[in-house]
């Protein structure tokens, strides 16, 4: 026997009530009918009973059936039709009842059994049709504001979240920030282990996450490997702090993957609501600042946004615009430095340093735009350019000068970047070629701290451009990555010894005394050997008496525009 169905008439008029009751028991439904005379009574009813279907007036003495309509479809009050009824026939008021959310509109006066029946099967038939509809909706929802793999709300779910949360807190004036987290050389994981061990390290990074925030907070992927936290209703600001400093701690565990274990660390970048920020596009553009930041001072920390920092990353910015408009507008330029000879006091040899000159700030060393240079690539072309004014310089020095520069050479800085561009050895040749230079008038320059990253290939494509008789000078020797292997493996034919140990001649300690075994050091494997940083008489003779070959410092010449070297050393 089939259950029967329960309804509800809602109805002030008593007599449309008893119609409507004897045309449902006249139908062939099997029922149960429940009465209410007011629309507070019917809500009430609707509340405590669940029915398959109301019939509800739409006038009632307390309020009209568009307001009881809305008030049912706002509630939890869900599995149940709405008829509509009057005695009003109006096509506009059967829209609007339909558009708030009934599923048909009657007139009392053709109400019967077989047509009620009708209508009411039909009724629930739409309301089921559309309540699949809004499951569907609401699964569709779902996917397009969460992220399948970490089951986090993604970027749609984040920008929905934050703008809720954004506004939320500007009327009860509470406190609000965001972390903005990016794994450091997440990269590496994919390339070594595979995109799916990288999966996993992302969803157990996501689970991690997810217990140390706090409970209504939002934890979302932005994608990639990036995620960001919403902390909302904050009591001050080093909470979020508190929360990132907990992040980085965490990280410290290792992280499971298959049969590795892997430690990965994360940049976090912090922005407060109000603090830094009004609204929610500017409160993640400042966490991604913030969070770059970070990065570059280390990773595997944390970075508060600041007024300061803004300004800090709108002058690299405009920096780096310069820098792209820099060579067309042909505004670098090539100093020199003499490198003068232990042994006779004569030229042994020039440092072509790159100077800028901006055309506001004035002139500028490399240290103000090389690591911005580096970030954008663009110091490629500004090596090579170095590469060719020297080589262009030196061949007219030669021509013009025979006597003083038949055997001098030039040294040229490179870059890691440039190191790792395949295009170096055929920038060398091309240089060497357009100037006829003999390939002894060049000496390549790099410190330690290249060498560090893919040796091998590093190796491999050095020794190329050796081969051909450039020579191969190391800088800064003695600090940072200062390593023996080195000099085994590359070819390496020139040691420059770090200022910081000439400038400890005189003081009888042991940096001097390991400056004098640097020097032993170099000679037995027979390199040439360059002080740098010399600026007295006593680290002359010093240098001197214990076997370096050439010097290096202010106290011959500070690094001089090519009219003033050539008038200072070629004349």
């Amino acid at each position: 026997m089939n259950k029967p169905l329960r309804f509800l008439v809602i109805d002030d008029d008593t007599v449309d009530r008893q119609a409507v009751t004897r045309a449902l028991k006249q139908s062939l439904i099997t029922c149960q009918i429940d009465q209410a005379s007011t629309a507070l009574a019917g809500l009430k009813l609707a509340a405590k009973q669940r029915y398959d279907a109301i019939l509800l007036d739409y006038r009632l003495p307390d309020q009209n059936g568009i307001e009881v309509l809305r008030t049912l479809r706002a509630g939890n009050i869900e599995g149940v039709a709405v008829l509509m009824l009057s005695h009003q026939e109006d096509e506009t008021l059967a829209e609007l009842c339909l558009a708030a959310g009934a599923q048909d509109f009657l007139l009392k006066d053709e109400v019967n059994g077989r047509r009620l029946s009708r209508a009411v099967r039909q009724a629930r038939q739409r309301y089921l049709i559309e309540c699949q509809l809004k499951s569907s909706r609401e699964k569709l929802r779902q996917l397009s504001e969460n992220d399948p793999l970490t089951g986090l709300r993604n970027r749609r779910g984040f920008e929905v979240a934050i703008e809720i949360a954004v506004a939320r807190t500007q009327r009860s004036n509470d406190r609000l920030a965001i972390l903005l987290l990016d794994l450091d050389d997440f990269k590496s994981v994919n390339d070594t282990l595979g995109h799916d061990a990288g999966d996993v390290l992302l969803v157990k990074f996501a689970q991690r996450l997810s217990g140390i925030v706090r409970d209504g907070d939002y934890l979302c992927r932005l994608g990639g490997d990036e995620f960001v936290v919403l902390m909302t209703r904050l009591e001050h600001d080093e909470q979020a702090i508190l929360l990132a400093d907990r992040i980085v701690n965490l990280l410290q565990i290792p992280i499971q993957l298959g049969t590795t274990q892997q430690i990965v660390t994360t940049s976090i970048g912090i922005a407060t609501l109000g603090t830094c920020a009004d609204n929610a596009v500017e409160l993640l553009k400042h966490a991604d600042i913030a969070m770059y930041q970070a990065k570059r001072d280390g990773r595997n920390q944390s970075h508060f946004y600041s007024a300061a920092l803004q300004e800090t990353v709108q002058a690299q910015a405009s920096m780096k615009y310069a820098l792209k408009k820099a060579l067309e507008q042909h505004e670098f330029r090539v100093y020199y430095q003499a490198q003068i000879s232990a042994v006779d006091g004569s030229l042994g040899g020039m440092e072509a340093l790159l100077r800028w000159q901006h055309p506001t700030l004035g002139l500028l060393k490399p240290e103000a735009f090389l690591s911005i240079a580096e970030e954008t690539g663009i110091i490629v072309d500004i090596g090579n350019w170095v590469l060719h004014a020297s080589c262009q310089q030196l061949k007219d020095w030669q021509l013009r000068f025979p006597v003083k520069c038949p055997k001098l050479a030039v040294a040229v800085n490179l870059s890691a970047i440039q190191i790792r561009h395949n295009t170096l050895p055929t920038a060398v040749r091309s240089a060497l070629s357009e100037y006829e230079l003999e390939a002894n008038s060049l000496e390549l320059e790099i410190t330690e701290n290249v060498l560090i990253v893919d040796t091998s290939a590093t190796v491999t494509m050095l020794s190329s451009i050796v081969a051909h008789g450039v020579s191969l000078s190391l800088s800064e020797f003695g600090t940072g990555y200062s390593s023996l292997e080195h000099l085994k493996l590359f070819p390496i034919s020139v040691l420059k010894i770090d200022r910081g140990f000439v400038s400890s001649v005189g003081k009888q300690d042991k940096s001097e005394q390991l400056l004098m075994a640097i020097i032993a050091f170099a000679k037995a494997l027979e390199m040439k050997v360059i002080a740098e940083g010399v600026e007295t008489q006593e680290q002359v003779e010093f240098c001197t008496q214990h076997g370096c070959d050439l010097l290096q410092g202010y106290y011959f010449s500070q690094p001089i525009p090519a009219s003033e070297f050539e008038s200072s050393f070629l004349m």
